[in-house]
């Protein structure tokens, strides 16, 4: 609609596609100059979307919104005498995605768009599409759980996908940033509660599906379900079919290893390339030979077969590979430059991390925090490990519940030694998420300590490591934070390990 720095109302009121339940009819010489969804960041000029979030509802700062200088609110139910012109809606989210769409008129100069989802694997798969696409000559950005990225512009992530305003507006600087294409972890809450509406991917990879999330989604079904709408090319919800999101449907790159995986591809049919271990794979490998921290392999995909030489190690990290090839080939690039990038690449920070420490054994860094994540990790930690395996882990808070027994279990079962200690709790009461995860541990039959204090707990495990030994630090991996109910905290797994073998005498 506009390319410049400021839209008419009266094309905000079309933008919303029939959403609008009831709007004032004044304000259409008014102009809109930006888009907020926290009413700190409004400035005169600004439209406000009142989110009603799972903790805070936006309806409630209004007040602070319009002496701000807001001018156009966004909301669920009509609030009277606000002192801005109104649009009410049904959902605010989805009528956020078609405002930035309006606003920032990413149809109009979007880059090759990849998106990656999945339950596990989708960070280090987009670094590997990454470093494809740089090695295609082509300037990248990079979107995701750690960073977003544009160029050499960087910035550290909120949220692994952000909410359709900041999306949409980090996506407009590539078009006098010179950014050609993009890769995005696209998250099931990006995908559920609108983040990437509006947005046409060139690709999209299904990574794996595995139990995660289901606080929000509260059935594996709907989590399926919510994944797929992001390949059929429209924002489907179960029972509610067809909010259009893309002009065309991506090209699907998908794992057909994976169940959830094998049936999406099914239902696609058409504009797909398969990746994955089995003989029908599109994208598969051969060849293939771990040996420590490398994993060489003949890629094999319609175009050729090519040799890779990966720098990272573990069957998950192959398939990672994998899926980023699929994307590469789904591209149309050549194997040759894909196998480039995939050589070329140290993966995710965070992600089955080796940490740099002068002490007879190995200490890696992962962000696993999920039954499947950490039963993968801990499995590749012991292919690599002469000695015992000691696992530090925690349960996030307010997430998932029954999940937390299913970690103990795995925890238990795979580790030598499992230190069961605290994650991100946020207001949850730490000694219940300890309690509910330390059962999965007794029923596991293996040996355990239960540590509250993370730095204490990872003090623990350094003691207990011998010569040989490997310490696997679970489900923090990059961050440098954990929250708990007093808010955030300084706290990084792979600092906090440096120091106390620094100080150990």
């Amino acid at each position: 609609m506009s390319t410049s720095n400021y839209i008419h109302v009266d094309d905000f009121f079309r933008c919303f596609r029939g959403e609008i339940i009831r709007r004032d009819t004044v304000g259409s010489g008014n102009k809109i100059t930006g888009l907020a969804y926290d009413s700190r960041l409004v400035m005169p000029g600004y439209l406000f979307a009142a989110v009603p979030g799972f903790k805070v509802d936006g309806h409630d700062f209004i007040p602070q919104a319009r002496k701000a200088g807001a001018i156009l609110l966004l909301s669920e139910r009509w609030v009277e005498n606000t002192g801005m012109i109104q649009v009410q809606v049904p959902s605010v989210r989805k009528a956020m995605a078609y405002a930035a769409q309006a606003f920032y008129s990413n149809t109009q100069d979007q880059p090759l768009l990849i998106g990656v989802t999945g339950t596990n694997g989708k960070t280090t798969t987009t670094y590997l599409i990454d470093s494809i696409l740089r090695e295609s000559g082509l300037a990248t950005g990079l979107v995701g759980g750690i960073e977003y990225r544009m160029g050499e512009n960087s910035a550290t992530a909120t949220r692994t996908t952000p909410e359709a305003f900041d999306l949409h507006r980090l996506l407009k600087t590539t078009s006098h940033t010179r950014i050609d294409a993009v890769t995005m972890e696209v998250s099931s809450h990006g995908i559920d509660l609108y983040r990437v509406a509006c947005l046409n991917f060139t690709v999209a990879v299904f990574t794996n599906l595995t139990r995660d999330h289901l606080d929000l989604h509260g059935s594996m079904e709907h989590y399926y379900q919510v994944k797929r709408s992001l390949f059929a090319g429209s924002l489907e919800e179960p029972g509610n079919p067809g909010v259009p999101i893309a002009a065309n449907r991506p090209m699907a790159a998908v794992n057909i290893d994976d169940p959830y995986g094998r049936r999406l591809a099914d239902e696609l049919e058409d504009r797909l390339v398969t990746y994955g271990m089995s003989p029908e794979a599109d994208v598969r490998a051969g060849n293939i030979e771990y040996e420590g921290w490398k994993t060489g392999f003949t890629l094999i995909t319609p175009a050729g077969s090519v040799p890779v030489q990966l720098r990272l190690a573990g069957a998950y990290n192959l398939a990672n590979a994998l899926a980023a090839a699929a994307a590469g080939i789904a591209a149309g690039i050549s194997p040759d430059v894909i196998a480039a990038g995939l050589s070329a690449s140290n993966g995710a920070p965070g992600r089955f991390e080796q940490v740099a420490v002068d002490a007879p054994f190995r200490v890696i860094v992962d962000y696993a925090h999920n039954e499947d994540g950490l039963a993968k990790a801990l499995t590749t930690a012991r292919s690599l490990s002469s000695g015992r395996l000691i696992l530090v882990f925690g349960c996030p808070g307010e997430r998932d519940r029954e999940k937390r027994p299913a970690m103990g279990k795995v925890a238990g079962s795979l580790a030598d030694l499992a230190i069961l200690t605290t994650d991100d709790c946020y207001s949850e009461p730490p000694e219940q998420i300890l309690d509910e995860t330390e059962s999965g541990l007794i029923e596991s039959g293996g040996e355990y300590q239960r540590v509250s204090d993370r730095r204490q707990a990872i003090e623990a495990a350094v003691a207990a490591a011998g010569p040989g030994d490997t310490v696997l630090l679970a489900g923090k991996g990059h961050e440098t934070r954990q929250i708990m109910a007093d808010g955030p905290l300084g706290f990084s797994d792979m600092n906090v390990v440096k120091e106390i073998l620094t100080s150990k005498p």
